[in-house]
C-alpha cells in the first residue's frame, strides 16, 4: 500500500512540474487512448484553433492573448518536446464522457503512432 502511495505521489509531482500531461515513467501508459485521436494538424492550425482570450482579462494577463490563452506556457513546453517525425493531433474523449461531465479535448503530441503528451483545450 505504501508503494502505491509513493508511486502516485511521484507521478502527481511530475505532472505538476511538467505543466503538460506527461507519460508517467512508472506506469508506461499513454496520457490518452489512441482511439481518441481525430485529425493530424500543424502547429499553425493548433494555434489558430486556440487563439487565446480577447476580453478584459488581457489587461492583467497579457500572455493569455497568445495561443492557448492561460495555457500558453504549457503549449510552448509541448512544442519544445517535439522531435523529428512527431505529429500533432486533435483529440476528443467519447460522447459518453461528455454526458458524464468528464469529457476532454485538445491537442496531442504523437510519437511513433502513440500519444506521449497532451494539452487540454476543453473539458467539462
Amino acid at each position: 500500500m505504501r508503494f502505491v502511495a509513493v508511486v502516485l505521489l511521484v507521478c502527481s509531482a511530475l505532472a505538476t512540474l511538467a505543466s503538460v500531461t506527461p507519460v508517467c515513467a512508472m506506469d508506461n501508459e499513454a496520457p490518452i487512448p489512441k482511439a481518441w485521436l481525430q485529425k493530424q494538424i500543424t502547429v499553425a492550425e493548433a494555434e489558430a484553433a486556440y487563439p487565446g482570450i480577447t476580453d478584459d482579462r488581457v489587461k492583467n494577463f497579457p500572455d493569455a492573448a497568445k495561443p492557448f490563452g492561460f495555457r500558453h506556457a504549457e503549449w510552448e513546453a509541448l512544442k519544445t518536446h517535439m522531435q523529428p517525425g512527431d505529429q500533432l493531433w486533435t483529440f476528443m474523449s467519447p460522447p459518453k464522457s461528455w454526458e458524464d461531465l468528464a469529457g476532454r479535448s485538445g491537442i496531442a503530441l504523437v510519437r511513433n503512432g502513440a500519444p506521449v503528451e497532451v494539452i487540454i483545450g476543453a473539458m467539462n
